[in-house]
């Protein structure tokens, strides 16, 4: 078992936190520990009522598993009180229920944000009405009205302690702080009626316009205020600031469209279609995109070298100079590195697989279409001939340990912050130490929608900072 003396000082300082507050909220970047402060924080509670508590944990179901391990690792809890709840509704609902009843209670269920949309078991757990609730990964609760959100503060409302761990707890504006918030504390730090937040802390600069839609914007002066009101309850860690990690080198490598491309691109930004000459068929194809969503879709697919026709059909780009800035990249970086590909689009994986077939590299894949992810990883960080992770965001970029990359190139990416953060920190965490600097390439076509995306992600980003770099601290004396 780890003794909290041989935790990091970040950690310490999060755990000794916790005995100040009932309710926490860790903002703790990915790689840094945030499962150990839990358990940890868990077992100063079990240590002074002398018991295990009635305790919830909500997380994502790639890390279930992972978190069972871990409280073996960081405690002497008896494994037959902590029980992995997943599985199909009926099955999930029996195993919350024998957790229970051969405990008297007296357990820890660990299952994901799924379960809790399945009446049966979320029946059993508000009956149950667990004394201490952790949401690992708060942020899949920032919608105020998701049903996902409302089940949550229905749990919530019956427990005493309340934790949230998220390395992003703002994605897509400064709103999702508040049902993560509300879920936490029950409304005391922002309110119990979202609508209301909203309307003192943001303006909708399109009201007085034709727009359709709202934008909302915080009002001025109010980014340090809610800043302020957060770490009343929170405790951040920054890798860069609590980790003795190398150097993360961000670059872009430009790759312009090839005249195919352009056409393609031209033809689909202007007129919302294009034609392409299939191997199948005497007559070009139709590639349409029927409204905007659909149209930046098929921009983004068409810079990274393929279309689909409206039969189904995927065509490549004959002349995709994407790819030969691929090859290139793997061709030099696999004689001495291991390098994940980041990918968004199937299409990907299969171009980016007969690249390392054409290269002779040995590769391992993670994404939806993988069922054992598990001995994917294992062999990816295991075996020194696999040099190539073919992998998307969202199904690598939680709980995905893979240090052994020095290099990750995204190859296509989306406009989804959360993805972009977390597949950042599959090997750029701790671990990565053992190579001199991590090296991050965005592959990018000037003028197109690889700009756009970009900007999009650093805007999102920018925003994020400054509500959250403001203060790093409780207002405690710990």
């Amino acid at each position: 078992m780890v003794e909290e003396k041989d935790l990091w000082e970040h950690q310490k300082r999060c755990i000794h936190a916790a005995t100040e507050q009932k309710d926490l909220a860790l903002f703790l970047d990915a790689g840094v520990g945030k499962t150990a402060i839990a358990i940890n924080i868990l077992r100063n509670h079990f240590r002074i009522s002398k018991t295990v508590k009635s305790t919830l944990i909500l997380a994502p179901i790639v890390v279930l598993k992972q978190w069972k391990d871990e409280f073996a690792k960081f405690s002497n809890i008896p494994q037959h009180q902590i029980f992995v709840c997943y599985g199909t509704g009926a099955k999930r609902t029996d195993q919350i229920k024998d957790a229970i009843a051969s405990t008297l209670g007296d357990c820890i269920i660990i299952t994901n944000y799924e379960t809790i949309l399945m009446t049966p078991a979320i029946l059993e757990l508000l009956n149950w009405r667990p004394e201490i609730f952790i949401l690992d990964e708060s942020h899949r609760c920032k919608s105020p009205t998701s049903k996902r959100s409302r089940k949550a503060m229905m749990i919530a409302d019956r427990a005493k302690h309340k934790y949230l761990l998220t390395g992003t707890p703002m994605t897509n504006s400064p709103m999702d702080i508040y049902s993560q918030y509300r879920i936490m504390d029950g409304g005391e730090t922002f309110g119990d009626n979202f609508y209301v937040f909203r309307s003192i802390w943001f303006d909708n600069i399109m009201a007085n316009t034709r727009a359709t839609f709202p934008k909302f914007v915080m009002k001025p002066g109010k980014v340090e205020e809610m800043n302020r009101l957060i770490y009343k309850k929170a405790m951040r860690a920054v890798k860069s600031e609590c980790l003795d990690l190398p150097p993360l080198i961000k670059t872009k490598i430009e790759v312009p469209l090839s005249q195919e491309q352009k056409r393609l691109y031209n033809e689909m930004r202007m007129h919302f279609i294009t034609y392409v000459d299939s191997d199948h068929s005497d007559q070009p194809q139709a590639v349409i995109a029927s409204q905007a969503m659909v149209k930046a879709l098929r921009m983004q697919q068409i810079v990274t070298g393929f279309v689909k026709t409206e039969e189904g059909e995927t065509i490549r780009v004959k002349d995709n100079p994407r790819i030969k800035a691929l090859k290139e990249l793997l061709e030099d970086l696999c004689i001495g590195h291991k390098v994940i590909v980041w990918n968004t689009f199937k299409e990907n994986y299969a171009q980016v697989r007969d690249v390392c077939k054409e290269l002779k590299l040995e590769y391992a894949e993670l994404h939806g279409d993988i069922t054992d992810k598990q001995g994917q990883v294992e062999s990816f960080r295991n075996d020194p001939k696999v040099r190539v992770m073919i992998a998307h965001p969202q199904a690598g970029g939680i709980g995905v340990n893979l240090v052994e990359a020095s290099y990750m190139i995204y190859y296509s990416k989306g406009f989804n912050l959360e993805q972009d953060i977390q597949s950042e920190a599959r090997n750029f965490r701790a671990g990565s130490e053992r190579h001199d600097k991590i090296t991050r390439i965005d592959l990018v076509s000037p003028g197109t929608i690889d700009e756009l995306v970009n900007a999009a992600l650093e805007n999102k980003q920018n925003i994020i900072e400054n509500i959250m770099s403001l203060r790093n601290q409780l207002d405690l004396d710990i």
